[in-house]
């Protein structure tokens, strides 16, 4: 613009005195304050949940998922602030879909349509809300993709499909709660089906842990009795080999059974120590 006419002296203007040249257009209001903006713009860095660009033999579009645990009011508000950024950014059209995994706080009729008015700026959205529990999870099964288990337990039918299904034992879905994101495992645990595989898994593995302990506790008291064995046998080779000498402190002392039981065989065969 610094090659038009006038562009210097209105930037002038616009900068020196914004009161009177907004006055002058009937822009301001009377008894209106004025705090001039800097002339760049740029969108806010926001964090949606995915976005993505759609390309076809006819179409060049962004499609914007936005994963919602339960439904939340400000949905709608939040998904036109999105849409308007991806559009200044990328100059496509947006189709939003929102997914809501668990149906507590479900509205009835949720609204899918969004208008935010600002002055003279109207924003619209339409998007498509997924209720994650209406979809079929026999449907999703039988698209044999391992990516998708994460999703089945909370999908219609999931808990009797992955109960029914051979294709996913309790070990596989163990292993897809530890590759699934910190949401979505956190919604997946409330499940009732995965909250008795994992209370199942649990008790298996506080039985493990006791027969473990068991073993340990059991190999201590016969290596304890084996040991304590040993050295009566060896005292007594002593005692026949040294009469009237006491080794009893010095033997008690020797930890090592093996050690112990060499020792009584050095004694029986007339070995020197």
């Amino acid at each position: 613009m610094d090659n038009k006419p006038y562009d210097s002296a209105f930037k002038d203007l616009a900068g020196e005195d914004a009161e009177a040249l907004l006055r002058l257009i009937g822009a301001l209001p009377p008894g209106a304050s004025v705090r001039p903006l800097r002339p760049e713009i740029s969108a806010p860095a926001l964090a949606t949940d995915q976005p993505y660009e759609v390309i076809t033999a006819t179409d060049h579009y962004i499609t914007h998922l936005e994963a919602q645990t339960r439904w939340a009011a400000n949905v709608p508000d939040r998904v036109v602030g999105y849409e308007a950024v991806f559009w200044v950014n990328k100059r496509l059209p947006v189709h939003s879909y929102v997914l809501v995994f668990i149906p507590d706080g479900m509205p009835d009729d949720p609204p899918n349509r969004c208008v935010i008015r600002a002055g003279d700026l109207t924003l619209t959205s339409e998007f498509t809300i997924v209720k994650a529990w209406e979809l079929s999870a026999e449907d999703a099964l039988a698209q044999n993709n391992p990516n998708l288990l994460p999703f089945i337990p909370l999908m219609e039918g999931g808990d009797q499909q992955l109960v029914g299904s051979l294709r996913y034992n309790r070990d596989s879905i163990i292993q897809m709660l530890g590759r699934t994101t910190m949401q979505l495992d956190h919604i997946l645990r409330e499940t009732p089906y995965i909250q008795s595989i994992i209370s199942e898994a649990r008790e298996e593995a506080l039985e493990k842990a006791r027969k473990d302990l068991r073993e340990e506790v059991r190999k201590e008291v016969v290596e304890e009795a084996q040991h304590q064995t040993v050295i009566e046998l060896l005292l007594r080779a002593i005692d026949k080999r040294f009469p009237g000498h006491d080794f009893k402190a010095e033997v008690e002392r020797a930890l090592d059974t093996d050690a112990l039981k060499q020792l009584v065989l050095n004694l029986g065969t007339g070995c020197k120590f």
